[in-house]
């Protein structure tokens, strides 16, 4: 089965990549600070939604949201109580746009079109191949002279680890009989690069999570360099997670915030924005834009002292741009869920990395399917209304979550935005809804007991509160309603 090569293909991989490597300043880019309630000269666009509010709702958003929502330039604001303390100094950023719109949301599968232009400009059209595993079964892909360096490795590898002299020995052992039936040269064979998507019917069938004709996987080479290409199209009605992605031999990044890895320092970053802006305009896709950026980074083990080495990379993350107006990306997946319910739909985004050698991945996370359902603006909230149910909520929700710990806590938020972000009902991953959302980001920071010093989660992305821009309620990005 393909799934089972999947996982042969993934082992190999890592083991591989054992064997060869010894075992931004703002929170998003490229965007302005809103003016003055009092100035109507917009700067930099965002995103635009839709949504229907009828003519009260049109008629207030005349003026454009900045108009309609009031918003201070710059908002601050501070309060304490016992060992819990928030304050706000941030830019309030708006999109330029006279007003957002209603979308409907649903599930798109990935189209043999998808790929071909994806394959064109990122891989040069190159071709798929795969080892045959079921020729090389004897030896789980691997080749004669590569076992021979895993063995050597392992047996020149230090045993003080957590594993123990008697594992490895266990590990040599199981690659010595690998190596009886090795063959000294790969047999490959080429994977026909067609995508497919065949609905699963019955989740309660065995296996049912998986249609082997669903998924697409293969290897493509360029310019020497071979890169893991995966296209899984298995759509279920339960868990909605869907994925495209074109990954180098050089390893699997992820994203690290501002943290700078070692050899991060090394990478342009103004030439990384620049090239994976390209590569979305040349791959067609005219409806995303570039909506964040941080540092990423790639680790591997050292079977020979334990040690876990990071490479350093930088990535772009792309959203959704509706009439104008970004979905905004946070660094929450979606994939969170409560009550014993087992649906998930995680948000819809496109990340592209690069290392010192240039180009490393590509990542598309599950793609929407938009229809407009109004051409009137909904109505926004002014920002006076937003900012006191944060200040309300905020502090309640500090307060609940760090109550029986004893622990002093600060939160500091660095900027409020407002864009769209796409909502569901709980449970229901069929279909949902795009609408404008006030996102506050920030750092947290606490420090337990007699801790000597506080420790402090800050990432770029991570938002400490999403509130309704229409109706004040608040929403939890981790469950997407």
């Amino acid at each position: 089965m393909k799934v089972k090569k999947i996982a042969v293909l993934c082992a190999a991989v890592g083991m591989l990549s054992v064997l060869l490597t010894g075992c931004g300043d703002s929170i998003q880019s490229e965007e302005e600070i809103v003016v003055p309630r009092e100035d109507t000269d917009f700067q930099e666009p965002e995103e635009q939604n839709d949504q229907d509010s009828g003519e009260e709702g049109a008629a207030a958003n005349t003026g454009g949201i900045a108009q309609m929502v009031q918003a201070p330039e710059h908002y601050t604001w501070e309060q304490s109580s016992g060992d819990y303390h928030i304050s706000a100094d941030a830019p309030v950023i708006l999109p330029e746009a006279e007003g957002f719109k209603s979308y409907k949301v649903t599930s798109a599968v990935f189209t043999q079109e998808d790929y071909d232009k994806v394959n064109q400009v990122l891989l040069n059209g190159a071709s798929l191949w795969e080892r045959d595993y079921e020729e090389m079964k004897a030896s789980n892909g691997f080749t004669a002279s590569e076992i021979d360096e895993i063995i050597e490795r392992l047996e020149n590898a230090e045993k003080t680890d957590k594993a123990g002299a008697a594992t490895y020995e266990e590990k040599i052992d199981e690659f010595k009989r690998l190596r009886e039936g090795a063959l000294e040269e790969p047999v490959i064979v080429e994977v026909p690069a067609v995508v497919s998507y065949q609905k699963i019917e019955n989740l309660e069938e065995e296996n049912a999570e998986y249609v082997e004709d669903n998924i697409l996987h293969g290897n493509a080479t360029l310019n020497g360099e071979d890169y893991m290409v995966i296209l899984d199209n298995n759509l279920r009605d339960d868990w909605r997670w869907i994925y495209f992605n074109i990954i180098s031999s050089r390893g699997n990044f992820y994203s690290v915030g501002r943290q700078v890895e070692p050899g991060g320092e090394k990478i342009s970053v103004e030439n990384v924005k620049q090239e994976a802006q390209q590569m979305m305009t040349d791959m067609g896709f005219s409806d995303f834009i570039m909506s964040g950026d941080e540092y990423f980074a790639s680790t591997s083990m050292n079977e020979t002292d334990g040690t876990i080495t990071g490479t350093g990379g930088y990535g772009v993350h792309f959203t959704r741009c509706l009439d104008g107006i970004p979905v905004t990306y946070t660094d929450s997946e979606g994939t969170t869920v409560e009550d014993g319910d087992i649906s998930s739909w995680p948000y819809e985004k496109i990340d592209i990395v690069f290392d010192q050698e240039g180009f490393t991945e590509f990542k598309w996370t599950n793609p929407y399917q938009l229809e407009k359902t109004s051409d009137e603006y909904v109505f926004l909230l002014p920002f006076a209304d937003i900012q006191n149910v944060f200040e309300e909520m905020m502090f309640k929700k500090t307060e609940d979550f760090w109550k029986d710990v004893q622990a002093e806590v600060t939160l500091q938020v660095n900027e409020v935005r407002l864009g769209y972000m796409r909502v569901m009902e709980k449970g229901n991953v069929m279909e949902g809804t795009m609408i404008p959302v006030w996102d506050f980001f920030g750092s947290e920071t606490f420090r337990y007991g007699d801790m000597e010093e506080a420790f402090t989660e800050e990432r770029p992305y991570r938002c400490l509160l999403t509130i309704n821009a229409m109706d004040g309620t608040i929403i939890d990005r981790d469950f997407g309603y």
